[in-house]
């Protein structure tokens, strides 16, 4: 997926967490983008960490973890790496699986590309859907 394709999903996701478009929708909802841009290298940094040292189980933690969060708000690709990742991990695949965190690493950089043009749009009142 592209920038554009990442914007539009999760475009698609903000738009249903703030159907009302409510203030307190809307400041919600930059409280959980920005919860998300804190808390999803860190985790991608554990998952990289489990796969470099081929801890399995420690990989599905955190290809599980990161795959719901990036799923929650409409990072689609993300989250189906992760899901992916998850996978490899749980049928033992290293050789497959160390292939992932440069995939991930992406798919996370175009997430923050999308994101910071979502946050612009929400916090100058324009339309994010």
């Amino acid at each position: 997926m592209t920038v554009r394709g990442t914007t539009l999903s999760i475009r698609a996701r903000i738009a249903d967490l703030i159907e009302d478009d409510t203030p307190e929708e809307v400041a919600f909802t930059e409280r959980l983008i920005v919860s998300f841009l804190d808390r999803a290298p860190v985790l991608l940094a554990d998952l990289t960490a489990a796969i470099g040292t081929a801890d399995l189980d420690a990989a599905v933690h955190w290809a599980h973890t990161l795959k719901g969060a990036s799923a929650n708000l409409g990072v689609d690709t993300l989250a189906s790496l992760c899901a992916e990742a998850e996978r490899l991990a749980e049928e033992a695949r290293s050789d497959l699986l160390a292939a992932q965190p440069a995939l991930l690493e992406s798919a996370l950089a175009e997430a923050g590309t999308a994101f910071a043009e979502v946050l612009g749009d929400l916090r100058s009142g324009r339309p994010t859907g």
